[in-house]
């Protein structure tokens, strides 16, 4: 196996690749990337059970075939070489089943292959009927949802992002049981009525290869999988099993205050008072309307000190005393979520769930617990 190739095109495709490589596994040839050639183009594929991800390099003036074959190449030294020689172009040739020479302008590198004969076959066929969404459409729903999903193992179903299906709307939902964010968003054509549960981290790796907001990216849910195919990427990630809960029920239908803010501003006061917390999940800010109709924004830290701030709304709006705690780190990763300038928060008691909404993010609602302060 012989071919050189432009090396800012390798850089491209090791990059999107990578998310398909595994960092701790008891099978090496996991850590590795699959190389393969034709005299047409050149694939190349990582898997780290949960991800697979496949790119294909079709031969052009920047693309060289001399011979064909395929190999496994250890993917770290191989994206680290690739990113430090200076040479323009990469000439890689595969001796002797094992052996990989890697050549550009002065540099010469010498690599040995994994064993390939235990890489897994991977299938990146389409099956049925694409979701065709555009780039920037997917992107944004992965930023408004996935970061909301839980992280415990414990609580599996919680770490992915429902994606409903049903006529031409398709609804995105993640929650770690503390908080949820749910999209809606309209597409020009019906769907079929289908709930699938994908993995947050999976989407997220996605969103690092979505890069040009204007291309198509089909996605095809098939058994225990989901494809998502762009340019010449292939992604795959497995679905996650379980019954994801149904969260209709808890979004509040009527509101004790709405109060709208300027997102920056707000994100400036919580920002500073939380400046006495770790920004963990256990950071508490209170939001308090004092018995004067001020608006406050406090912490309170016994080693540290105690932090006020006061903002004011956008809005004149009947404000009554009321006072609210919950985690920083949560409200703040809501309001960084939206696109509009301007956040209603409606709140519903000084115990119960409240919610976030902004002027320009249509179908677009996150709902936060408070916590309780003693």
């Amino acid at each position: 196996m012989k071919f050189t190739i432009a090396r800012e095109i390798l850089l491209e495709a090791l990059n999107n690749v990578s998310k398909g490589l595994s960092s701790k596994t008891p099978m090496p040839v996991l850590t590795g990337i699959k190389i393969e050639t034709n005299f047409d183009e050149i694939i190349l594929t990582t898997t780290n059970r949960e991800i697979s991800v496949q790119v294909k390099l079709p031969k052009n003036e920047n693309i060289d075939i001399e011979s064909e074959g395929w190999c496994v190449v250890p993917g770290k030294y191989f994206i680290d070489i690739a990113k430090k020689i200076e040479g323009k172009n990469i000439e890689f040739t595969l001796f002797e089943e094992n052996t990989i020479k890697i050549l550009s302008e002065r540099s010469n590198f010498t690599l040995i292959a994994l064993e390939k004969n235990n890489f897994p076959q991977i299938n990146f066929a389409p099956l049925g009927t694409p979701i065709v969404l555009k780039a920037s459409v997917l992107k944004q729903i992965i930023r408004q949802t996935a970061f909301a999903a839980g992280s415990s193992e414990s609580r599996i179903t919680l770490t992915g992002v429902c994606l409903e299906l049903a006529e031409n709307r398709l609804k995105a939902i993640a929650t770690d049981s503390y908080r949820l964010a749910k999209k809606e968003t309209e597409l020009d054509y019906n769907l079929e009525n289908t709930r699938v549960n994908v993995p947050s981290k999976a989407l997220e790796e996605l969103n690092k290869i979505l890069t040009d907001d204007t291309e198509d990216v089909k996605m095809y849910i098939m058994v225990n999988k989901i494809l998502f195919i762009y340019k010449n990427i292939s992604f795959v990630t497995r679905l996650i099993e379980g019954s994801y809960p149904n969260t209709n029920a808890l979004f509040p239908n009527e509101s004790l205050m709405a109060i709208t803010f300027d997102k920056n501003s707000l994100i400036a006061a919580v920002d500073r008072a939380a400046l006495f917390t770790n920004l963990d999940n256990s950071s508490i800010v209170k939001f308090m309307v004092t018995a004067d109709k001020v608006i406050q924004i406090a912490s309170n830290s016994n080693e540290i000190g105690k932090v006020v701030d006061e903002i004011l709304p956008l809005k004149n709006v009947e404000l009554m005393q009321f006072q609210i705690a919950f985690s920083a780190k949560y409200f703040l990763e809501a309001l960084k979520a939206f696109d509009s300038d301007a956040i209603t928060i409606k709140f519903t008691g000084e115990t119960k769930s409240f919610t976030l909404e902004g002027d320009q993010d249509r179908a677009f609602i996150q709902l936060i617990l408070p916590v309780r302060v003693y």
